[in-house]
């Protein structure tokens, strides 16, 4: 007598569906739990920056004439900000709303939880000005890369590029000023905090400090106490000294102070105060011509760098 067979076995057996969604599409950047965020009234926030000091000079004798460059006012730059919308529409046909539910599926929060979680995601490639899965730049909303002032970047290097090290961290640390010197965060590419961890080893090992606790207990890599952001997002296809973010094969690494409130020192996440905070869900309703509900997805944000001198960036890095 022949042995059952598998294939005719499962005609009466029912498979074990495991309830819920292993999830895989999944991005890495600790910075983004950091980032703090700050309402504005109105269509954006309009702020000064401070561009030129007022003139001054030397003198060595008595009497001497003030000269018209000392004479010179100070000057500043009035900059405007306002939010961008990431948007997403989930749509569920009643049919499958309804078997769904009879199996205890709730298909409507499985899609809106989907379509937030790529919202999330487009605002973290946004703040890297880079989308990864698409090769392509992302101009919707201010990023990092174009919030850095042309006077915050580090030496120009040759077309060849360089690779990461500490007297190249050191250059790029010394432009943030902001804080009156103090860094909050330094951001790479994966390919990059791989790089750096070959110079920790060479040391022998990464020094005790240099492992830095976040806030929730998180621990990260550091540079002198100060805490190396993975970003997934950020291109590894500019040109030299970024020239362009696609078309080469080299990256930037990044540094910054987080702005505290006082809107003048660091960067920051804005969104409007006429709406709610972070990533809402509408119910819009039924569609006209067919048997569809809409549950729309948004969030009205965007980010902005308060000061010059509180973000840098070293350009050029082939590693």
């Amino acid at each position: 007598m022949a042995t059952q067979t598998l294939a005719e076995a499962a005609k009466l057996i029912q498979d074990d569906l495991i309830s819920g969604i292993a999830e895989d599409i999944i991005s890495i950047n600790p910075l983004f739990d950091l980032l703090p965020f700050q309402g504005f009234e109105g269509q954006g926030f309009i702020f000064n920056r401070e561009m030129t000091l007022g003139g001054a000079e030397f003198h060595t004798t008595v009497g001497a004439t003030i000269s018209a460059t000392a004479k010179a006012a100070s000057a500043v730059t009035q900059l405007t900000v306002s939010a961008i919308k990431l948007i997403g529409d989930a749509e569920i046909d009643g049919l499958v709303q309804a078997t769904s539910q009879g199996a205890g599926v709730d298909q409507v929060a499985i899609e809106v939880s989907s379509k937030a979680k790529n919202i999330s995601r487009m605002y973290q490639k946004g703040l890297a000005g880079y989308d990864y899965e698409a090769t392509a730049a992302v101009t919707s909303m201010n990023s990092i890369p174009g919030q850095v002032d042309a006077t915050q970047v580090t030496t120009a290097a040759t077309t060849a590029g360089r690779a990461i090290s500490f007297v190249l961290l050191d250059e790029l640390l010394d432009l943030v000023k902001s804080k009156d010197g103090q860094v909050d965060f330094i951001m790479m590419a994966p390919r990059t905090i791989r790089s750096y961890k070959v110079l920790l080893r060479a040391l022998g090992g990464t020094p005790a400090e240099w492992v830095v606790t976040l806030p929730g207990g998180r621990t990260t890599i550091g540079y002198e106490g100060i805490p190396i952001f993975k970003n997934e997002y950020l291109s590894v296809e500019e040109t030299v000294n970024a020239g362009a973010i696609t078309g080469g094969a080299m990256t930037s690494v990044y540094a910054g102070v987080f702005d505290d409130g006082t809107r003048k020192i660091g960067v920051s996440g804005v969104y409007p105060v006429g709406g709610n905070y972070g990533i809402n869900v509408e119910a819009v309703g039924a569609q006209e011509a067919k048997d569809v509900k809409i549950w729309r997805v948004k969030w009205y944000t965007n980010f902005i760098n308060f000061n010059r001198r509180g973000l840098a960036r070293l350009t050029s890095i082939t590693n």
